[in-house]
């Protein structure tokens, strides 16, 4: 039975990954505030990016060496409070300031809430637990656009200061909960220096572990993309109203978080690899489609695409954390933060595809990299009968 305190987990990673999805919609409306440039756009994107996605390791390794699982409500409290406060600064720099401040928030609860989910998941349902957990994320990135757009209707940008509550109510259970998360997450045979650590994993499992990070990168891009240029392909290439863009967008988001919930008990069942392959095969034979047909198939292969890409998301983590078993806080900065904030990368190195040859070659190339993610997933081990634990067992 999976433990109440992982959909607390997962709900608490609703609320930080709400950030990313209401930060795109605020974003113009910032930049017309401001007078920005699009070099200045990019950089509030890039501090957002580095401080939530490429810092991850860095408080994973943080955790592994110190038991803080404080760093959970400070996530949701310094993240929601980053948050509300985009609207109300008086400058560009102070601006710079507290996007930072929310990124840094979501770096801080992710390592340590995705540590917390392994612990309190059941042996033979790591996958189905970090699923849930991964879900949550996917959920927030999906509904943020709509709940940015509310606020922003109920009173332009200076309404943002309302968006510091549902952090603020997540952590307070977190808070009452602190002793036994304390029991839970100190039962780790102690902690071991970094260096130690990594010299295990060079021992046994660098190799895949290279291979993992890879597989999870090309998602990140893959999706990365999506959220990026999908408005833009259904508006100036399909013709279609913004409206319409967006349902495609939140429907093609909304259908990932049920897909990782579905890959999760997939991947206890018949392994990791297994998984990994059949969600990208999914994907490959889906997006397509998806990106070329007409009419109502269009949200039938959004969903299956959507669904099939994210599948593999709390999987990843999981065999991750299998590969570190020594380093779970690490491994889920590695597989959560820094993998996925590449996909950072790939949406600059798509812009210049589309900037040059067009959207639609850019988009053609994202159609054939499940390609790539397939190939790698091939050369993992093949786990299947063994428990995914995290914990070297």
């Amino acid at each position: 039975m999976i433990n109440s305190l992982i959909w607390l987990i997962s709900l608490g990673h609703t609320v930080v990954d709400l950030c990313q999805g209401i930060l795109s919609i605020l974003m113009p409306r910032l930049a017309e505030n401001f007078n920005l440039s699009y070099f200045q756009v990019g950089l509030i994107s890039m501090a957002f990016t580095l401080s939530s996605a490429i810092a991850q390791p860095l408080f994973g390794a943080l955790s592994d060496r110190f038991s803080i699982p404080w760093l959970i409500p400070a996530g949701l409290i310094l993240s929601g409070i980053g948050l509300s406060l985009t609207g109300l600064v008086p400058s560009y720099n102070w601006l710079l300031f507290v996007v930072l401040m929310c990124g840094l928030g979501v770096a801080i609860y992710h390592p340590e809430g995705s540590k917390l989910t392994n612990r309190c998941s059941p042996r033979r349902q790591k996958s189905l637990g970090m699923a849930i957990f991964s879900s949550g994320g996917n959920l927030g990135l999906g509904i943020g656009p709509a709940l940015a757009i509310f606020i922003l209707g109920i009173g332009g940008l200076r309404s943002t200061w309302g968006l510091v509550f549902p952090g603020l109510l997540i952590a307070l259970p977190f808070l009452f909960l602190m002793p036994g998360i304390k029991c839970v997450t100190n039962d780790n045979g102690g902690p071991t220096t970094l260096k130690v650590q990594i010299n295990k994993v060079k021992k046994t499992n660098l190799l895949s572990l290279l291979l993992l990070l890879l597989y999870i990168t090309v998602r990140s891009w893959i999706q990365s993309v999506m959220l990026s240029y999908l408005p833009f392909y259904f508006t100036q290439v399909k013709g279609g109203s913004e409206d319409y863009a967006g349902g495609v967008l939140s429907l093609y988001l909304v259908a990932g978080a049920v897909g990782t919930v579905i890959g999760g008990p997939i991947a206890d069942r018949w392994g990791p690899r297994s998984l990994f392959i059949g969600s990208m095969a999914v994907a490959l034979f889906t997006t397509a489609p998806f990106l070329w047909t007409e009419g109502w198939p269009v949200f039938v292969f959004a969903a299956l695409s959507g669904a099939g890409l994210a599948a593999n998301f709390g999987p990843g983590v999981v065999f991750g954390q299998y590969l570190m078993p020594h380093n779970l806080g690490l491994a889920s900065g590695l597989t959560l933060g820094f993998s996925v904030g590449m996909g950072s990368i790939g949406v600059a190195v798509l812009g210049v595809v589309a900037d040059r040859w067009g959207l639609v070659a850019a988009m053609g190339i994202i159609c054939l990299l499940p390609v790539v993610a397939i190939a790698t997933s091939l050369l993992l081990p093949d786990v299947k009968g063994t428990t995914v634990s995290g914990e070297g067992e």
